[in-house]
């Protein structure tokens, strides 16, 4: 068994703090060390440290190298090109060249688990159902009706005596009435991105929904990994649609019951939004305003200050996300969190692309 940590993102939704530079999972969010960092240290249950591979950016393979210096250098991939979970999980399957029979769990670099022992037991049930040939995705099992997340929809179990069903259909981010709706009827989970499989199950499932995906696997497969060979990669796979593992594989295979989901509970969250943050944070710490930096706050509730070597001083405030860094301050109620990152485009055209 091996693991792929998928570290490609930008976590545009996290400006001013997560930056081109310096991106999401590079960050410590939740506590001293990086996401990254306890991504790989959550696998280690699991795993040994050669057979965890990470692909991220080619710009940020150094940075993290750094950030993860118990890994073979060779074991950090570089993506040329940025082309979606999909390409990025084949790249990565092609560049660390393990056997096909092999089970690969496939993992974002940049959510946390505040339940790791439960978190690694759900990745070993989802392996021993991944060997019987199943593509399997972990389903996060909801706490509240949340608008933010893609929902898995269980169908029959696997077994009468396990909690593994098949995935009827993905469903894609609910409003507030269907959110609710899924949470009464239960059988409904959030889609936390993470996969499991074997190889070759993989490697089928990109032939038969992602032909031309699975054509510019086999090519590079058979470029020789001469000096320079990298500039190959990114000429093949210049022309392969962005597409994610989700629409591409996980819809299509879930319609022909190839598609199996593992219940995970485990405390879970994206760390999609400042919002997400803020209640991971408050839920750590079981209070409900959470500040770093130089802070002082009268009789403020469910705030989140992100501060430095200036003094923010909070007085009476309530559900507000504030973050200063020192070229950019962010204010923003906490419900809108989410409008983030399509405001980045105004930036850019206003502020300039330094700000990015």
């Amino acid at each position: 068994m091996f693991a792929i940590v998928m570290a490609g993102g930008s976590g545009t939704r996290l400006w001013p703090l997560s930056r081109r530079e310096t991106p999401k999972q590079l960050l410590p969010l939740m506590g001293d060390t990086s996401l990254l960092q306890q991504t790989v240290a959550r696998l280690g249950g699991l795993l040994k440290p050669h057979d965890i591979y990470v692909i991220t950016s080619q710009a940020h393979v150094r940075a993290t190298q750094r950030q993860l210096p118990q890994l073979p250098e060779d074991n950090i991939l570089g993506e040329p090109l940025a082309r979606s979970t999909a390409v990025a999980a084949g790249l990565a399957t092609v560049f660390a060249r393990r056997d096909s029979d092999e089970v690969a769990v496939v993992v974002p670099a940049d959510h946390f688990v505040s339940d790791e022992e439960a978190f690694v037991e759900s990745l070993r049930e989802a392996a021993r159902t991944a060997e019987r040939g199943y593509l399997v995705t972990l389903g996060v099992v909801p706490t509240h009706p949340a608008t933010g997340y893609g929902y898995i929809k269980a169908g029959a179990p696997l077994h009468p005596s396990s909690a593994t069903a098949l995935v009827d259909r993905f469903v894609e981010k609910p409003d507030a009435r269907k959110a609710a709706a899924y949470l009464d009827e239960g059988s409904h989970f959030w889609n936390a991105g993470v996969f499991v499989w074997r190889v070759y199950a993989f490697r089928q499932a990109v032939e038969r929904f992602q032909p031309e995906l699975a054509a510019a696997l086999d090519r590079i497969q058979e470029l020789h990994r001469t000096p320079g060979w990298m500039t190959e990669v990114r000429t093949i796979i210049e022309n392969v649609a962005a597409i994610t593992i989700d629409v591409g594989i996980a819809e299509p295979a879930a319609a022909e019951g190839r598609m199996a989901v593992v219940p995970l509970d485990a405390g879970w969250s994206d760390i999609g939004s400042w919002s997400s943050l803020l209640e991971a944070l408050s839920g750590a710490s079981g209070v409900d305003l959470v500040a770093s930096g130089r802070h002082l706050d009268r009789g403020s509730h469910r705030v989140l200050v992100h501060g430095g070597e200036r003094l923010v001083v909070t007085v009476g405030l309530e559900d507000l996300i504030i973050v200063d860094t020192p070229d950019a301050l962010l204010v923003c109620h906490r419900d809108r969190a989410e409008e983030i990152k399509p405001v980045l485009d105004e930036i850019a055209r206003t502020a300039g692309e330094r700000y990015l």
